[in-house]
């Protein structure tokens, strides 16, 4: 198991108002599954993919990452696991506008300490696997959209992680830029990578092998759909 949740609540309090976001929800992702997330505008998807990717605390129940209880860990460990085991892919891209592709990239392994011969190896590996080699200098504002999010999800990717953490990643590119971006997660979880994703979009849900429909804060429906080797 990679990831579960167990009788998680998040309620936010602002003037004394109090909000349920989520509501008892249970969920586990295992290594390698893929796990697209719906629902309409404010039914909690967000704070569901915060909480699961230990950016935000639960008010109550349990969260277990790696086997481990993390949902009360402090800020420096939950830092250390999202570095080290947590790839995060958003709408909006999230590149740093004064860097250039191939810096954006190499960012993460810079924070983790890797050797600046490994970086370059690693980045420029993966920046030709992804097809954004030749963009390597650019800056974020002057390629297309598709290529941003390409470089976006090699960020995600470059430090290994177990898990990736996608924010409607298609929502901002054409249907076409869109497939290349869904078929690219999908090749990436069937080499072993768990990729949970959040979308509005029914197309990009089918490529997932787990529909998660909430609803109020509540986990409503669950179905499968693709089926891996």
């Amino acid at each position: 198991m990679l990831l579960q949740l167990i009788n998680v609540e998040k309620t936010y309090s602002n003037f004394g108002i109090e909000t349920v976001a989520l509501n008892d929800i249970n969920l586990s992702v295992n290594q390698g599954e893929f796990v697209s997330i719906m629902g309409p505008s404010g039914c909690g998807k967000s704070s569901l993919l915060n909480i699961m990717g230990l950016l935000d605390k639960p008010t109550k129940g349990e969260v277990i990452f790696l086997g481990d209880k993390v949902s009360q860990s402090n800020s420096s460990k939950r830092a250390f696991l999202r570095r080290n085991h947590i790839g995060f892919v958003f709408q909006s891209f999230n590149l740093i506008e004064e860097l250039t592709i191939y810096e954006n990239i190499e960012l993460p392994l810079m924070y983790l300490k890797v050797s600046a011969s490994e970086r370059k190896k690693r980045v420029g590996e993966l920046m030709e696997r992804l097809h954004i080699a030749h963009k390597s200098n650019y800056f974020p504002q002057q390629i297309s959209g598709g290529q941003q999010q390409r470089a976006a999800v090699a960020r995600a990717l470059i430090s290994k992680p177990n898990l990736i953490l996608a924010d409607e990643p298609t929502g901002n590119l054409d249907s076409a830029r869109g497939q290349e971006v869904m078929e690219m997660l999908v090749e990436l979880n069937e080499e072993g990578t768990s990729v949970v994703m959040v979308t509005h979009s029914s197309t990009a849900a089918e490529y997932s092998q787990r529909i998660i429909h909430l609803f109020d804060g509540q986990l409503v429906t669950e179905n499968l759909k693709r089926v891996t080797n």
